[in-house]
């Protein structure tokens, strides 16, 4: 048991601490520019509309619209557990434990650390930003409201209760988060230059949103391929540019996205446990 804890020290320090803080006061950046640029900057919105607070909110989670927001979180995911992990293997700091414990036993468990982690994480960050939200720019109320079809931004996203839907959202974004960041940990397979991984979140999350939209003309089924965005992970329901593949409902559409990427994270951590087993 006291080796197992101990496995959480080489995560846990003061650099770490301050990287979550920089991203997160960048984030608060994007949060302003985001309201300056928006209809709730403008004068008496949050008067005439109950629910301002709440839809700004999920309104920043458009990565369409504030793509800032999305690029900062999957820039702090690779950085949280994954790359501290790159560096300890190859400076051979490891090597004791991974001979103490097993070496399939360590990444297990170390891949483990990462997703609980990112899910605290992403908590702590979405729960801070709903609290300034709040305080400094507009109220949020959770009134459960009557909005008319098509409406651009609407607060009942998964729940027609809107504390639910609230509560639901956070914790299946986070979740979500979650799951992106066990594939980039595994994808440390191909991303071998720690430099390069540390930016690789980035990239990554970039091309889960493009790829879908490029390949949806070269499959039998087109709407097969917006399974795969990772909007449906991260944003959910925020992306009113089109309807849901197979007209599922948010939630569905979550839940089917998350065990495709689930199931694609445990095939590349096999792989990437084999590869180490034959190459170190």
């Amino acid at each position: 048991m006291q080796s197992h804890k101990s496995l959480w020290f080489p995560f846990l320090h003061k650099e770490k601490i301050l990287l979550i803080f920089i991203v997160f006061i960048l984030i608060n950046i994007s949060i302003y520019t985001t309201f300056q640029h928006s209809i709730f900057s403008y004068a008496n919105y949050g008067v005439n509309y109950p629910n301002a607070g709440l839809e700004f909110f999920y309104y920043i989670y458009c990565i369409g619209v504030n793509p800032f927001f999305f690029i900062l979180l999957m820039l702090l995911l690779p950085n949280l557990v994954s790359y501290d992990f790159l560096n300890i293997h190859q400076n051979h700091h490891a090597y004791m434990i991974e001979t103490r414990i097993n070496k399939k036993q360590y990444y297990l468990d170390i891949f483990k650390k990462n997703i609980l982690m990112t899910f605290i994480v992403m908590l702590i960050i979405q729960g801070l930003m709903a609290l300034i939200i709040h305080f400094f720019y507009l109220p949020i109320h959770f009134n459960t409201m009557n909005y008319p079809v098509d409406y651009y931004c609407t607060t009942q996203v998964l729940a027609h209760n809107e504390l639910i839907s609230f509560i639901l959202f956070v914790m299946f974004t986070a979740l979500g988060y979650s799951i992106v960041s066990s594939l980039v940990f595994s994808l440390q397979m191909m991303i071998t230059n720690k430099y390069i991984y540390r930016c690789f979140g980035v990239i990554f999350g970039i091309l889960l949103v493009l790829i879908p939209a490029l390949i949806q003309g070269y499959l039998p089924i087109p709407e097969a391929a917006f399974l795969l965005q990772i909007n449906n992970l991260v944003a959910i329901g925020m992306e009113n540019v089109r309807v849901n593949p197979f007209g599922l409902s948010n939630l569905s559409l979550y839940f089917i996205s998350a065990l495709l990427y689930s199931l694609l994270s445990i095939i590349c951590f096999q792989i990437f446990i084999k590869r180490r087993q034959i190459n170190d």
